[in-house]
């Protein structure tokens, strides 16, 4: 009996042991090639994975998923070279935005400098000898100003200041300060956060509920005062300014055209939807993973705002540092994963653009959650890119 015990034995060992390499095998299989699971990519400081299932949950944007162009979800590698080199641009070439900040001063961007523009006013608002509603006034033709040459001519260095959490405690205040121009986002204060985030600003990107909700005090808060505005509302997909005009995720317009009346003289810009959609249709392009319709995050706006104006820009907090932390913003005490990865915004995929682009040194990533971008004229993308 004990011979055959001990063949038996063997057998049974012989037998887990094959069953064992079979599931590994398998294992390896699926892994390998598990669609869901992104790209390698150096993007060191963010746990990549966390956002694949909070994109999945992102709230459609009004009519974004209605209408589409083909080869909108465009689902290109990511060229592992100098980032210069294969960027991918699409239908809105950065290179066009580069000489005046924008493509077109009518279609990217409503300037106000000194008189208030018909493009935003709603139909009682609208101009002596043009028609009531967006119809006549988007029709209206009147002297306007570009960003680009509001601001002075030769910006060498700008700051892109985010709101992160991850700056508290950074003493970044100084650096941030010594740049020509800088911009910063929504409500962030400077008082009482001088160390970290600096004092000066320069531009301030703001959202329709800014404009729209009573607790951010828009119409009295001196945060939005003696600096150049920048609003935005998410617009469908088509860009369709009437529709958009009509019904736009957060009234700005009412609001918008009371602060012009009061500050006539303060620059104030609204972004045109379409440039919001194009920098989407750029991320797209530039990333293997189809992403949700759903608009860039104002952190990625103000990059490339500046990014057209600017030599060179510093955005600070964007890609988180070692401070990492999910203290969504640092003045206020609010934690949230998603505002690092995303839940709406594509955030992760417009981080692994941003730091393909990044010239500066790893240890300033590491250690200041800084990267260092070009100014647009800079950009060189392939011929027919």
């Amino acid at each position: 009996m004990k011979p055959h015990l001990k063949q038996w034995r063997q057998g049974m060992l012989c037998g887990i042991f094959a069953w064992g390499l079979l599931f590994l095998a398998i294992f390896l299989y699926f892994t390998d090639n598990n669609p869901a699971q992104p790209a390698p990519s150096s993007f060191s400081f963010l746990e990549t994975r966390r956002l694949l299932p909070a994109q999945g949950r992102q709230r459609a944007i009004m009519g974004a998923s209605e209408g589409l162009p083909e080869g909108a979800d465009a689902r290109r590698g990511l060229p592992r070279r100098h980032p210069y080199g294969p960027l991918r641009v699409g239908p809105g070439d950065l290179r066009a935005w580069a000489p005046d900040g924008f493509e077109n001063e009518d279609d990217f961007l409503s300037p106000q400098t000194g008189r208030t523009s018909q493009s935003a006013l709603p139909p009682e608002d609208a101009a002596p000898g043009t028609s009531g509603g967006p119809e006549g006034a988007l029709s209206a033709r009147r002297a306007r100003g570009s960003l680009g040459r509001l601001l002075p001519h030769g910006l060498r260095t700008c700051a892109v200041v985010t709101s992160a959490g991850a700056i508290l405690n950074s003493s970044l205040g100084e650096e941030i300060d010594s740049h020509d121009a800088v911009l910063r986002f929504n409500s962030a204060p400077t008082r009482g956060y001088e160390k970290d985030v600096g004092n000066k600003t320069t531009v301030r990107i703001i959202n329709s509920q800014i404009l729209t909700n009573p607790r951010h005090h828009f119409t009295d808060s001196s945060l939005y005062k003696d600096v150049i505005l920048v609003a935005w509302d998410p617009a469908p997909y088509s860009a369709n300014l009437h529709l958009w005009y009509k019904k736009p995720d957060y009234n700005l317009f009412t609001p918008y055209v009371q602060h012009r009346q009061r500050n006539p003289n303060q620059p104030f810009y609204i972004l045109h939807p379409k440039f919001i959609w194009q920098l989407w249709d750029i991320i797209q392009e530039n990333t293997k993973e189809k992403i949700q319709p759903n608009p860039p995050s104002s952190g990625f706006l103000g990059i490339l705002l500046m990014m057209s104006l600017c030599g060179e820009v510093h955005v600070y907090e964007y890609i988180p540092s070692v401070r990492q932390t999910d203290l969504c913003h640092y003045h206020e005490p609010y934690y949230d994963a998603a505002c690092t990865l995303g839940a709406y915004h594509p955030l992760l995929y417009e981080k692994l653009l941003v730091q393909r682009l990044n010239t500066g040194a790893q240890g300033d990533l590491h250690r200041k959650g800084k990267v260092v971008l070009p100014g647009l004229r800079a950009v060189r993308c392939p011929p027919g890119a």
